[in-house]
């Protein structure tokens, strides 16, 4: 699975106490931990503040995150960036891998 991570922000203070308000309530449900099993959920970090966060999660494709997203993007103005990210290890062998341009 790809490693993503996910930036969002809000574009007004009252969508942001409404969405708060409602994700809260899949919080205290465990709604959150029933995600598809094509997703893993690592952490997120929130900081209302300034209406924003981020999402550190594994999927097998960006669909399935947009998918999940979908819900929030449309009853809510939040936006959201995805990017997908290498683990430790994967930079790791990307900086010890051979030269691609270089050739054999």
């Amino acid at each position: 699975m790809q490693l993503y991570v996910i930036d969002w922000k809000f574009e007004n203070a009252e969508d942001q106490i409404f969405a708060t308000n409602e994700f809260c309530e899949y919080l205290k449900n465990n709604k959150i931990n029933t995600l598809s099993e094509d997703m893993e959920l690592i952490t997120m970090g929130h900081t209302p503040q300034d209406g924003s966060g981020v999402i550190f999660c594994k999927a097998k494709s960006a669909t399935i995150i947009l998918n999940l997203l979908k819900m929030w993007r449309e009853n809510y103005s939040i936006s959201f960036n995805i990017k997908p990210a290498l683990t430790n290890e994967e930079l790791i062998e990307l900086n010890s891998s051979e030269d691609f341009w270089k050739g054999n």
